[in-house]
């Protein structure tokens, strides 16, 4: 008999089942893991912030090493592996201590006591032992896998890092062209300005050629202004036609001794009788100072010609030349005769001081009359009884310095205005008869007032005058107002003693003159 024929039977080696089964499983765990870090990445910020709770969630224990702070010393993979460890270690206890806890803590409270319950505990933390070895152990062949799996993530996130290098690279390229399309843009706006300007220069140029055919008509106005010179001298002009000495001009005292203009004080008696009231110390010059007989003068400074029998203006006067000399500071007096006696060279001369009105009641008024009318003011009522001084005590405000006393105010010091610093241009130490006050902020009634940031009108201070005589001190500023500080009423602005401002004095001589020539 045949035997019947033997059917071929197929075997799967078991090592290629394995292998399907082990590619099936990383592919799985690859797909979870690509996952888990798709839905990490929209929540990592929130996840770094409180890594505390959620580090042991399924999602962040698969992709821990992407959230594995900079400055961490381990590696992503031991980073990794390392929260694993401590997530499944602590996850375990937690199980176990709740699986277990109560029943412990319930035969524990009931058999305490017994020794058999003691024994019966110790078999129980054996089996637990026996039920967490074999686990643990499981888990460290899964971790050994899952490290594989970290450092092969680590690899990719380095490429994916070194990527974004390149792409930072680029970005930084692109900002260093935008910058160089800037500049050139930037030089070609200036070569535009330039190519404007050399058009600008050109029009000046043809614009000065074209202003030679008004030449004439500017030589007319120029001979225009020296013939109202010549008809009303010393009434055009600024700082220079303030009339002062220079400082070594030679005063003639009451015993017959000369002293040098700078050295005179207020209360010196001069070769009249007539007593120094005040001594006024200016910046030098804008004009040319002149020289009769030896003294070197303002040429709006006047003079007595007694060829004449008048007073003149010094640069008018036959003898006098124009000096050389430009001094940094000038001198001036004020006396009660309103006279200076100034030793000459050859003789001796009568000049006058700088008010020159003589001191009257009648001038008092006159003069009044002429500020009030330049500030655009009604006339006082009643006329001051002296002229303006302050106490050296009071304060103004000097720059860089604060507020310091009016006695250590210089010439060329800059002190506050009435909104911005003004520049000192004389300092002017002056007696008065009388005053309004205590000793450290008296200041006479002829003191022009006016309160800080007010539009009302400029006044003179209305409380009685004593007649007790005391010596302070007065400025004059470039602005021609400044602040003081000190009196009762609080900071005020006062005017200089000038009263009208320098630049107004040409046309107050005018003025003086008129009224006294229809007094």
């Amino acid at each position: 008999m045949e035997s019947a024929p033997t059917v071929p039977t197929v075997q799967v080696s078991s090592t290629k089942w394995t292998q399907t089964v082990f590619l099936f499983l990383t592919i799985s765990i690859l797909f979870l893991l690509g996952f888990a870090m798709m839905i990490g990445q929209s929540s990592a910020a929130d996840i770094i912030a409180h890594w505390d709770d959620r580090r042991c969630d399924l999602d962040v224990m698969l992709s821990a090493f992407y959230y594995k702070p900079e400055d961490d010393p381990r590696s992503a993979a031991e980073f990794t592996t390392d929260n694993y460890k401590f997530c499944v270690g602590s996850k375990t206890e937690t199980y176990l201590k709740g699986l277990f806890g109560s029943l412990f803590e319930v035969l524990e409270k009931q058999m305490g006591a017994a020794d058999i319950m003691s024994k019966v505990m110790t078999s129980l933390r054996q089996s637990l032992a026996n039920i967490y070895g074999p686990f643990a152990k499981m888990m460290n062949n899964f971790f050994n896998k899952f490290q594989q799996m970290g450092a092969l993530g680590s690899r990719i996130f380095q490429h994916l890092y070194m990527a974004m290098k390149k792409a930072t690279g680029i970005a930084i390229a692109s900002i260093y062209i935008g910058l160089s399309l800037q500049t050139t843009i930037l030089n070609t706006v200036d070569f535009i300005i330039n190519v404007i300007m050399i058009v600008l220069y050109i029009m000046i140029a043809l614009s000065v050629i074209f202003f030679f055919p008004i030449l004439p008509v500017m030589a007319i106005v120029f001979l225009a202004v020296n013939g109202i010179e010549k008809i009303a001298p010393g009434r055009t002009g600024a700082m220079g036609q303030i009339f002062c000495f220079d400082k070594s001009t030679p005063v003639i005292l009451q015993s017959g001794l000369t002293q040098p203009m700078n050295k005179i004080k207020v209360g010196d008696i001069l070769r009249d009788g007539q007593t120094v009231e005040a001594v006024v110390q200016l910046m030098g010059p804008l004009s040319p100072l002149y020289v009769i007989d030896g003294v070197e003068v303002s040429g709006d400074h006047r003079i007595w010609l007694s060829s004449r029998k008048q007073w003149i203006f010094v640069k008018h006067h036959p003898y006098a030349y124009k000096s050389l000399n430009t001094p940094d500071y000038l001198w001036t007096l004020i006396t009660s005769n309103r006279e200076i006696p100034v030793q000459g060279l050859y003789t001796i001369h009568r000049f006058s001081d700088w008010e020159e009105i003589p001191d009257t009641d009648e001038n008092a008024k006159l003069w009044d009359r002429i500020v009030t009318d330049l500030l655009g003011q009604a006339p006082n009522a009643k006329p001051p009884m002296n002229a303006p001084v302050l106490s050296g005590r009071l304060y103004v405000k000097k720059f860089q310095s604060g507020w310091v006393p009016v006695s250590t105010i210089q010439q060329g010091d800059w002190i506050m205005g009435e909104k911005r610093w003004t520049k000192v241009l004389g300092v002017c130490i002056r007696q008065s008869a009388g005053g309004i006050g205590e000793k450290d902020s008296r200041i006479t009634d002829g003191v022009w007032i006016k309160a800080m940031n007010s539009m009302k009108e400029w006044y003179h201070c209305s409380e009685a005058s004593d007649q007790q005589s005391w010596v302070g001190y007065h400025l004059l500023t470039d602005e021609g107002i400044f602040q003081i500080r000190g009196l009762s009423s609080g900071d005020v602005l006062v005017r200089d003693f000038t009263e009208v401002g320098w630049w107004r004095l040409p046309e107050t001589y005018t003025r003086v003159e008129k009224g006294m020539t229809k007094a």
